[in-house]
């Protein structure tokens, strides 16, 4: 949409979209955190080792289950476990390996005619004592690189609830993907935090200019450059956010909770509605009474009072502005700082 110059645009109402957590996490980070074959991101699940036959049945579920979460997931692509017959060999063998060391060599060559690169071995220990099962994962390159490692410490009287056990997969999935999860989690706080600061700043700036350049461009068309030059600097701003908010939400909603993704729907509203639309908008029909006046041919009376006029509606308007953008920076401080906040246990943990 072209935007003449010194003009205010209106806004178009957003729709909040929900989208799975993982949904676009391997394209834009993934690759950029593992320094590892291309082919890696082709995987294949082995069956979960046990520490007893007692509970392999359990550990077939958690298997099956941890291989769904990884399918949905999107990360990976997971190779079907058994149409491929060379590489899983016997059921028993299957149960004895944990290790890329310990696979037969049909089975290697296998994985590789099928460009996979990693294989995941689980591991299910029935703690007893403590009464929990310690549930474990490896990734491991073919190389015999293990790239990622972690666990998991499930109660014995919940292993065998089927939502249960998947949460607690998906709990060990994201884990493993620590590293890559708060990478793109603190992008996504930069992004926003840069996007709104500069909102705020942009919108204090056209208040200011209003109120200290209008009285002189009234009769001075020269200083009119000067407002436009922070409208339309407000606009790209503005033109950013009323434009790429649902994709700004989208990305943000990826790595942060809904919650939160709430709280930025909310600011994107209160900077479309309540101060853009409500109060912005007045001070572009200032702007037009002031080209007006700059053009009036009236008497000197006339133009006395119509400029009265201007600088007292331009007066309330600016009074009016600055309350909003007191409440909106406010409500943007708070949510910036409980972001940071939050990125900064989760680095320290």
């Amino acid at each position: 949409m072209n935007v003449e110059p010194g003009h205010l645009l209106h806004p178009i109402r957003m729709l909040i979209l929900t989208f799975s957590f993982w949904a676009l996490f391997f394209n834009n980070v993934l690759a950029k955190e593992q320094n590892i074959a291309s082919n890696d991101s082709i995987v294949y699940v082995w069956d979960f080792s046990v520490s007893d036959p007692s509970i392999r049945e359990i550990g077939t579920m958690l298997t099956n289950d941890f291989e769904t979460e990884l399918i949905n997931s999107g990360l990976y692509t997971v190779l079907e476990r058994r149409r491929y017959n060379r590489v899983l060999a016997h059921q028993n063998l299957e149960n004895k390996i944990a290790d890329i060391q310990n696979l037969p060599a049909a089975s290697i060559d296998s994985l590789k005619a099928n460009r996979a690169g990693v294989v995941i071995f689980g591991e299910v220990k029935d703690d007893i004592d403590s009464g929990v099962y310690e549930v474990t994962v490896t990734f491991q390159g073919l190389s015999e690189v293990i790239l990622r490692k972690g666990s998991v410490l499930i109660g014995r009287g919940l292993i065998r609830d089927n939502q249960t056990r998947k949460e607690y997969m998906k709990e060990l999935l994201d884990k493993v993907h620590r590293k890559e999860l708060l990478a793109a989690k603190n992008s996504q706080y930069h992004t926003i935090s840069k996007l709104l600061e500069t909102y705020i700043i942009r919108v204090k700036d056209v208040s200011k200019e209003f109120k200290d350049v209008t009285k002189y461009a009234l009769d001075h068309p020269e200083y009119t450059g000067e407002i436009v030059k922070v409208v339309n600097n407000y606009n790209t701003i503005f033109n950013d956010i009323n434009g790429n908010g649902s994709k700004y939400l989208m990305e943000f909603g990826q790595y942060w909770p809904p919650t939160k993704s709430q709280e930025l729907q909310i600011i994107f509203n209160n900077i479309l509605d309540e101060t853009h639309k409500t109060h912005i908008l007045k001070l572009d029909k200032i702007r037009t009474a002031i080209l007006e006046y700059q053009t009036h041919s009236g008497s000197k009376k006339e133009k006395e009072k119509k400029k009265a006029d201007i600088l007292k509606n331009l007066e309330r308007n600016i009074d009016d502005l600055n309350r909003q953008v007191d409440i909106l920076d406010l409500r943007i401080h708070t949510f910036l700082s409980y972001l940071q906040t939050e990125m900064n246990n989760e680095l320290n943990r």
